[in-house]
């Protein structure tokens, strides 16, 4: 479904994106600015020294972060990099990324200059959508709270403020059930459960994410444990309305069981696809999103998990699928509707290995050697950091990484 055109912020013709992160490792901020700039649009980046983000030459502007400062210094970076860059949006490369912005935001320190908290606010605003509903979407408490009142379907649970209240609920579903801290990423945070005992140590294990959160207690939800198969759907939303997107399943995750995906199989899943724009409508969302869902054994039935209001591999994954996301935020930022594919058809699509990540999961993976591989090939400096090799390495060491061959184009 394409959403209507809407004006540009800054009609220049060239769409201009800024991607801010805070993240070292996560390759999706590291990815997607060629996809960008193949697109047509200027890109900036503003990410830490040492990060993948930081190593990709696909960039027209980028600002570096030392690693050492603190929230305050951060946020002057990313406010200079607007004042220079006028981006038209920005778009957050990690969960980090989005709690500091909105921290400062919605909870500036005192002293700060109104003007400037304004415009930060409404470049958010107009990046991702009502500040509000972000910060609902992004607490998978909330976002629990939020689907139970427009209808959209989740598993059975509970939301704990203590260890009690989440044995409780755990007692009341029946084991085994999945205890879920409000904030998490890549599976942090979540834990299977089949015993009180291992409620009790998954949310004594938890720990408060870093940087700004809401106010009010830490959560965890609590719900009954599904053994369907876990599905992401990378959307880009425009004001509510989802404009294109793509549904993948995971073969093979990383790390751990309750990981993203490292090997993946894309579907048509017109149900799943259905949720997510009722989600994104409730949400008024903009941006690159990333709700998950797991199916229902049997029934099909999505059930919504929780959401990425971010890029995600499967943000910059999805052209390999043959739906361009990059493409289509390019158009829609300069007020076209998008006339490229905008979902799949349904039933089996693709499969993909996704690199680095199945290759750190097994080097000598089945995956790797019958699918084709997602990497960077025409980035080799980003190849290299995310082989943790040099970065004069040549392609010989390349081969030779880890006494490994290398993934297939």
């Amino acid at each position: 479904m394409s959403a209507d055109a809407a004006p540009t912020p800054a009609a220049r013709g060239v769409p201009r994106v800024l991607v801010a992160t805070l993240a070292v490792d996560y390759t999706a901020p590291a990815r997607l600015p060629w996809e960008l700039q193949q697109a047509g649009c200027r890109v900036a980046v503003l990410a830490p020294a040492g990060s993948l983000a930081a190593r990709t030459p696909h960039v027209d502007r980028r600002t570096v972060a030392t690693g050492d400062e603190t929230l305050g210094a951060w946020t002057a970076l990313f406010d200079r990099e607007v004042d220079a860059f006028d981006p038209d949006v920005v778009l957050p490369g990690d969960d980090a990324a989005i709690r500091a912005l909105l921290g400062v935001a919605l909870e500036p320190p005192p002293g700060s200059d109104a003007a400037t908290v304004a415009r930060r606010a409404a470049l958010l605003s107009r990046s991702l959508g009502p500040l509000d509903r972000l910060v609902a979407s992004i607490d998978k408490t909330r976002l629990f709270e939020l689907a139970r009142s427009i209808g959209l379907a989740a598993a059975d649970g509970g939301i704990a403020t203590s260890t009690g209240e989440a044995i409780e609920i755990a007692e009341r579903l029946g084991f085994p059930v999945i205890v879920r801290a409000g904030f998490g990423t890549g599976g942090s945070g979540s834990a299977r459960c089949d015993t009180p005992v291992a409620v009790r140590d998954a949310l004594r294990s938890a720990r408060r994410p870093l940087g700004w959160l809401p106010e009010g207690t830490m959560r965890h939800l609590v719900q009954r444990w599904s053994d369907g198969p876990v599905l992401v759907r990378a959307s880009l939303a425009w004001r509510g309305a989802e404009v294109a997107g793509t549904t993948r399943g995971r073969l093979a995750t990383y790390p751990g069981p309750l990981g993203p995906g490292s090997a993946v199989a894309f579907e048509g899943l017109p149900e799943v696809t259905a949720a997510t724009r009722t989600l994104l409508a409730a949400l008024g969302a903009t941006g690159y999103v990333g709700p998950q869902f797991t199916l229902v054994p049997g029934s099909g039935r999505p059930l919504l998990l929780e959401t990425n209001r971010r890029m995600v591999p499967a943000t910059y994954g999805s052209r390999h699928a043959g739906i361009d996301l990059a493409r289509a935020l390019a158009a829609t930022l300069r007020g076209e509707a998008w006339d490229g594919p905008d979902d799949l058809p349904p039933g089996p699509g693709p499969r993909l290995a996704l690199f680095p990540q199945e290759w750190y999961r097994d080097p000598d993976s089945a995956w790797l050697a019958d699918l084709p591989c997602d990497a960077p090939w025409h980035d080799p400096a980003l190849f290299r950091a995310m082989l943790r090799l040099p970065v004069d390495a040549d392609r010989e060491a390349l081969e030779g990484a880890r006494g490994r061959t290398l993934p297939r184009r």
